[in-house]
């Protein structure tokens, strides 16, 4: 009977439409924010856990309306007539719209999942960490979505609570210093380098399932039954598992180009290393011979709290990928680049105006960038090119130095 059910609801309930909205929802986060996940195995685990504040509003909204639409059919009353247990309806429902809806993330994660494979040169240890707590944490909102709709059958109750759900999530991010930040999707404390221990993602796997129990327990009015697994629940939630989330160092190993300069990413960016040295080797090639100047680029999260090499200079990844597997902008990437030729974490200057005709300082490091771009100040271009180049050594020692004073001396004008 159950399997019966079941199979209709899959069919013909609000399953198809829970897997069409999950699919169309999970295609339009992965497009957004290809450089979370493109070419990462662990980035694509943490970004599948980060989409769960899209996903579950959907998982809960389809519970919602899957359990308001048979207590407005009187669905539930009618099936009571048969000689079964009156939860089975309800859990047949629930059922139906997880199941549905999980089928409708398949698709798209299979399509993310061979894109990062053509891509992906390390996986590291203990990468697919968070991908239990995935189906636990929609199955749980669906279970809750049950809930509220047994309750509140109108026909606003699902986008209501959906929209609730979706501004909820993101709470615990606002509180980063509670140890119960962690359990939000919006955190910023997973990334593809960064990996916590498997009984991190054991512990949050079994609470969420836990939740979901009590859910499911607690729509059919099964109040004492629920609070067995309200209470271990509860009891996970306190007793936090040991252990912190650590660096891996296998990721964050550098991946060069064998020529000088060297141009040197992190393995987990592996696949962007062509184009990087494309865009940043002339930079480079036109800063040889310069004293004090860089001798190779490197990638800045591998570049240690504080931390300061003279030869090095430094350039960033972020949100750089592209679904094709390129850089999306090669302009910030120079940017980046530039920027780091010359800043040393100095403080901001009090007199700094930003205005090159009252700052001489200012004037001088702008000049120097422009230099950079191949397009220098006539004052720059009136000097022989070997003057030229000795300026801008002194003007980069200077300004890695933070000495304001000695960039004001060097102000052309």
């Amino acid at each position: 009977m159950i399997r019966r059910i079941l199979r209709i609801e899959l069919r013909h309930g609000s399953a198809p439409l829970a897997a069409l909205a999950t699919a169309v929802a999970l295609t339009w986060v992965l497009v957004a924010n290809p450089a979370q996940w493109l070419g990462q195995w662990g980035g694509l685990a943490v970004y599948l856990r980060v989409c769960l504040v899209v996903l579950c509003p959907l998982f809960l909204a389809a519970g919602a309306w899957q359990a308001g639409r048979d207590r407005r059919a009187r669905t539930v009353e009618l099936l009571g007539t048969v000689p079964r247990p009156a939860w089975h309806p309800m859990l047949t429902g629930w059922a139906a719209v997880t199941l549905g809806g999980l089928a409708g993330l398949s698709l798209p994660l299979l399509v993310a999942a061979a894109m990062t494979a053509r891509l992906a040169t390390y996986a590291g240890p203990g990468w697919w960490g968070p991908l239990p707590v995935v189906p636990a944490g929609l199955a749980a909102a669906s279970a809750l979505g049950v809930l509220i709709g047994r309750r509140f059958p109108g026909r606003v109750t699902a986008p209501v609570a959906g929209l609730a759900t979706y501004v909820g999530l993101a709470v615990p991010a606002y509180f980063p210093d509670s140890r119960w930040a962690v359990l939000s999707p919006a955190t910023d404390e997973f990334r593809s380098y960064v990996f916590w221990p498997a009984s991190f993602h054991v512990w949050q796997a079994a609470w969420l399932g836990l939740l979901a129990v009590t859910f499911l327990l607690l729509a059919t009015r099964r109040w004492w039954v629920a609070v067995v697994p309200a209470a271990l629940a509860g009891t996970l939630l306190v007793a936090l598992p040991p252990g912190e989330p650590a660096e891996d160092p296998g990721a964050l190993a550098l991946v060069c180009t064998e020529r000088a300069p060297r141009v040197c990413v992190t393995r987990i960016n592996e696949f962007l290393l062509p184009e990087v040295d494309a865009v940043l080797r002339p930079g480079l090639e036109r800063l040889a011979g310069i004293p004090g100047a860089p001798v190779e680029a490197v990638e800045e999260n591998a570049r240690r709290t504080g931390e300061y090499r003279p030869g090095t200079a430094w350039f960033s990844l972020l949100d750089q990928a592209t679904l094709t597997g390129g850089v999306a902008r090669r302009d910030w990437l120079e940017t980046t680049f530039r920027s780091s030729l010359g800043d040393n974490g100095c403080p901001p200057p009090p007199d700094s105006t930003g205005d090159p005709a009252e700052d001489a300082p200012w004037r001088t490091e702008l000049a120097a960038f422009l230099w950079m771009e191949g397009d220098p100040p006539p004052e720059l271009t009136a000097l022989p090119e070997q003057r030229q180049r000795e300026w801008i050594g002194r003007v980069f020692a200077a300004s890695r130095a933070c000495d304001r004073a000695a960039l004001g001396r060097l102000a052309l004008s």
